[in-house]
C-alpha cells in the first residue's frame, strides 16, 4: 500500500512535469501539439474548479481551439 502523503507528492509531481510540457507548448507555439493542452486544461478545471474562473477558462480554451483551426 502507498502512503497517502506520498501518493499526493507523486501526483503533484506529475502535474508540475505536465505543466511545464505545456507551458513549453503554449511558449514555443506548437499548434500541433495543442489538443495536448486543451486535455490538460480540461483536466485540471475538472479537478480544481475554482483555479481558473469558469469565464477565463472558456476564454483560453476558445483561443487555442480558434488559433488551432487558422493554422
Amino acid at each position: 500500500s502507498v502512503c497517502p502523503l506520498y501518493a499526493g507528492l507523486e501526483l503533484s509531481w506529475h502535474v508540475r512535469v505536465v505543466s511545464a510540457q505545456v507551458y513549453t507548448i503554449v511558449k514555443n507555439r506548437k499548434i500541433y501539439h495543442y489538443e495536448r493542452v486543451l486535455a490538460f486544461l480540461e483536466h485540471i478545471h475538472t479537478l480544481l474548479p475554482t483555479l481558473v474562473p469558469a469565464i477565463k477558462h472558456m476564454k483560453i480554451v476558445f483561443a487555442l481551439l480558434l488559433s488551432q483551426k487558422t493554422a
